[in-house]
């Protein structure tokens, strides 16, 4: 028979009702098999057949009853979160940061990896050796891994699959990425994002914004550098080649400190991790940055006095953010979400000066809860984004 013809048609109409009834459960678990057919519109026969197969494969499972209407409760379904893993990676200029998730992002697991080299095939030997012992010891879950979201310091070609550019991290500058993960891994779907996009994706998804109705949101996220991610009405902010949101080397400062993208006064050499550092004239390898975290907390007037410096420069840096975008909501997250009030007072303080009120009336700032860990959770959010297609192909599997 054709693939065009009736049974080909009849597959896909299979795999679009199963599509329908996994992502109603995902979205609105748990809810009995009467309420999604209500909600996606299929008869409560075709639901119950694609319900079976998701419950035969150990994908989905029962929980009881909702107790609300007449005679027989009907019985509730739910994810089984265990049934397989998803994997984040934050890559920064010093280490790399891998978060082990269940299936709705919990986690399980995390662990930080120092970058022993700058030479990119270093990492993805590091990075594929992990994926290796993963695999083996999640290979009792019925999905197993079913991927890896790789966030980098730079941004992504997806036309090239390589990386377009990173001041900080040079020797990756058009390294094709994508194709050295999947030739050392070909059994492992990878995505790839900028830390500003995935981390933006991270806290729609799993932070302190993820139970609100949020359109409009800027993500500021810093390792070594400092980059911005705008969410909007669902969508990230791209730009036409993919590089929107390098603010990070935006000119707040003429003829300022030298930064390693070659201009003067970029953003990211008064308010980034480096730029902390600098102020307190030290080194991650001489003082950890819970340290610096630990010391503001305690009051520590050297600590403080550079976290409001560090603030005040990401006022002014923000200033323009807001008067380019017009945020409901501005993230703060990575390492300097550590920093917490003291921080966001600081900026608070800087953008009253700058910005009249009015324009400053519906903005609310604040740092990620999701922390240094938040542009993993990124990672785990773009597979989390495939998980539909992931569970209908095993699903389907003889």
């Amino acid at each position: 028979m054709h693939p065009n013809g009736p049974l080909g048609n009849f597959d896909l109409v299979k795999k679009i009702n199963m599509e329908h009834t996994i992502s109603t459960i995902l979205n609105y678990r748990p809810l009995s098999r009467a309420k999604i057919a209500t909600l996606t519109g299929l008869n409560k026969m075709t639901v119950s057949s694609c319900v079976d197969l998701f419950l035969q494969k150990g994908l989905v499972f029962e929980l009881g009853t909702t107790g609300t209407s007449r005679g027989r409760p009907p019985v509730l379904v739910d994810i089984h979160e265990q049934a397989g893993v998803c994997v984040g990676v934050d890559v920064e200029i010093n280490q790399f940061t891998v978060l082990v998730t269940d299936l709705l992002g919990k986690r399980l697991e995390s662990m930080g990896i120092p970058m022993e080299s700058k030479d990119p095939y270093h990492f993805v030997d590091s990075v594929s050796h992990i994926f290796a012992d993963l695999a083996a010891a999640h290979a009792h879950r019925p999905l197993g891994i079913i991927g890896a979201g790789i966030v980098i310091p730079a941004y992504y070609n997806t036309q090239t699959n390589g990386v377009e550019y990173n001041a900080n991290l040079k020797e990756w500058n058009d390294f094709p990425l994508a194709d050295e993960l999947c030739r050392k891994n070909p059994s492992l779907p990878i995505y790839i994002n900028p830390a500003p996009y995935a981390g933006a994706m991270g806290e729609v998804h799993f932070g302190g914004v993820a139970s609100k109705t949020v359109e409009h949101l800027v993500y500021v996220t810093s390792s070594w550098g400092l980059s911005v991610g705008v969410y909007n009405k669902g969508e990230l902010f791209t730009g036409a080649t993919g590089t929107a949101g390098r603010l990070g080397h935006s000119t707040i400062h003429m003829n300022g400190k030298k930064c390693t993208c070659g201009s003067r006064g970029c953003w990211e050499m008064y308010a980034s991790v480096k730029a902390l550092y600098d102020l307190l004239e030290t080194t991650p390898q001489q003082l950890p940055f819970i340290d610096i975290v630990a010391g503001m907390t305690n009051g520590d007037a050297k600590y403080t006095s550079a976290v409001h410096e560090l603030g005040h420069y990401h006022g002014i840096g923000l200033a323009n953010v807001i008067n380019a975008y017009n945020p409901r909501v501005i993230c703060i997250g990575g390492l300097l979400a550590l920093l917490g009030p003291t921080l966001v007072n600081s900026i608070w303080n800087t953008l009253s000066e700058m910005i009249p009120a009015r324009f400053l009336r519906h903005v609310e700032i604040y740092c990620s809860e999701l922390g240094e860990l938040g542009v993993a959770h990124g990672g785990v959010s773009m597979v989390l984004r495939q998980l539909p297609a992931t569970m209908i192909r095993y699903a389907l599997q003889e």
